[in-house]
């Protein structure tokens, strides 16, 4: 292996490099020498020669590209596009597509390149691209030599020794994307992201004589006003670009298998097991799987968040005998509705109390009763809700606010719903929670997830909301104490 020489390619950039930079390999890699092949046999190579699966079925093993990815990639990459889309329904490998592109984009060009991947978040420009290309790269020997991984937390990107080339994981603020000069720039999950991103993106990338933007993903309810309805318009329009999408016909049965298998390709590929769909297809929305499984636009923002019937075919539970260790949830209204909502550690619900209108006297009250009754491990309390009561309260009781986080709250209303459908969440069929679970509503993120929230006629939720807070740190306090100390 021959090291980099850091007097010239350090001041290129003015930085100062490190010890694993000084060990990477910097002479020309093999696939330099392919010569005759267009840009998008070059990546095919590549990919099907260098990368590996990153996880689950196959994980470690060389990826051989399946027919509909070869011709997606021939399209999207065929010479002279600058600009390209791809819409295909989820469990179809476009992510992991995505991240071999973006490995091939950052080793393969000799000019410096530069591959942004850009996503909802910096969260999830991490999980779901980042982290892949890290494990494609560290898997591969002739990969791992040339290709320097940063995973610092303020220092996420992929240096490449031969060529400069320089692959970053980006959140989609468009501010931030104005500088760019990007070689390939990938937009993932581009149904989450608004069409600033992708013209910020684009006014970037027509500083080189050979750029390209790609943006990924998949319909979403409500998903009109996003990047990628955008493109997908403009290439209805007539627009000067390539475009590859996966898409059921317009009207069809949700129960059509032949329409199952034309929105999802990865079916036939071997790559997508159908029984995940026919089980999907009883425990979501319509609009949901027509979206995210049949690849079809939707005009809808708010859904019902439960199948029909769901909570009420919940095994029946009564409260927990006296001493039973349980978690209180507890919400209400500023001035009125309360709720004191319990969970036992095998996920448990029931009522412990309710009122249309309590004082924060008759809550210190209800919650020392609980206390003498049950072994109350900790009060979970809504946030921004009586400060002066939850002081009060914290002299008295372990008490942990619900954090008002937007990941919480999606991974919460996630797993809730998914408990309330297998059937999972036991409780003891009150009427007040009936009422209460019926009000909520729910709105999709812009990034597609679940949100819990109120109706906006007013009708009250508190008692959902109680049992979720209580039941999430319930059934996570209990996972903890069942996983084995590891020393």
């Amino acid at each position: 292996m021959t090291a980099v020489d850091y007097r010239s390619a350090g001041s290129v950039l003015g930085e100062r490099r490190g010890a694993k930079d000084q060990r990477a390999d910097n002479r020309p890699p093999p696939w330099r020498f392919w010569k005759g092949y267009s840009r998008a046999a070059r990546c095919i190579r590549f990919i099907e020669s260098y990368c590996r699966v990153p996880s689950g079925v196959n994980a470690g093993e060389l990826i051989t590209l399946a027919r509909f990815q070869k011709d997606t990639l021939e399209e999207l990459l065929a010479d002279g596009v600058r600009t390209g889309g791809l819409q295909i329904p989820r469990g179809n490998a476009k992510s992991t597509l995505s991240a071999a592109v973006g490995v091939w984009a950052v080793a393969d060009h000799p000019d410096s390149p530069q591959v942004p991947l850009v996503a909802y978040n910096s969260l999830q420009a991490v999980r779901t691209l980042f982290r892949p290309v890290r494990s494609m790269i560290q898997s591969h020997p002739d990969l791992a030599e040339r290709l320097v991984v940063y995973s610092a937390s303020g220092d996420r990107r992929i240096w490449s020794a031969w060529n400069d080339g320089e692959l970053l994981p980006l959140p989609a603020n468009p501010e931030r994307l104005q500088g760019l000069n990007p070689t390939v720039a990938l937009i993932d999950e581009a149904q989450t992201l608004p069409p600033a991103v992708l013209s910020a993106v684009l006014q970037g990338a027509g500083k080189r004589a050979e750029s390209l933007v790609l943006a990924i993903g998949t319909p979403q309810p409500g998903g009109q006003a996003s990047a990628l309805f955008t493109l997908r318009e403009r290439h209805r329009s007539g627009a000067k670009m390539a475009w590859v999408e996966y898409a059921a016909p317009a009207g069809c049965d949700l129960d059509d298998v032949q329409a199952w298998l034309k929105a999802n390709p990865a079916i036939a590929a071997g790559l997508l097991h159908i029984d995940v769909l026919d089980s999907e297809r009883a425990l979501v929305t319509e609009a949901e799987f027509r979206c995210y499984r049949l690849g079809q636009w939707i005009d809808i923002v708010v859904a019902d968040w439960l199948p029909s019937g769901a909570w009420e075919r919940c095994p029946r539970v009564e409260p927990p005998p006296d001493g039973t260790e349980v978690i209180l949830g507890l919400a209400g209204t500023w001035t009125s509705s309360v709720a004191v909502v319990g969970c036992t550690f095998d996920g448990s619900v029931f009522v412990a109390w309710a009122a249309d209108e309590a004082s924060d006297d008759d809550i210190a009250k209800v919650l020392t009763a609980c206390t003498e009754r049950w072994q109350v491990d900790e009060v979970v309390a809504a946030p921004r809700w009586r400060a002066n009561l939850i002081h009060q309260l914290a002299d008295e009781h372990t008490v942990n606010v619900w954090p008002n986080r937007v990941d919480i709250e999606v991974m919460s209303a996630t797993e809730w719903r998914r408990g309330i459908v297998e059937g999972r969440v036991a409780h003891d069929h009150h009427r007040l929670l009936a009422e209460h679970v019926s009000a909520t509503t729910g709105r999709s993120t812009p990034d597609g997830s679940l949100r819990l929230a109120a109706p906006d006629d007013g009708r009250l939720v508190d008692g959902e909301r109680a049992a979720r807070m209580a039941w999430w740190r319930a059934v996570d306090i209990g996972a903890r104490r069942e996983s084995p100390a590891v020393f």
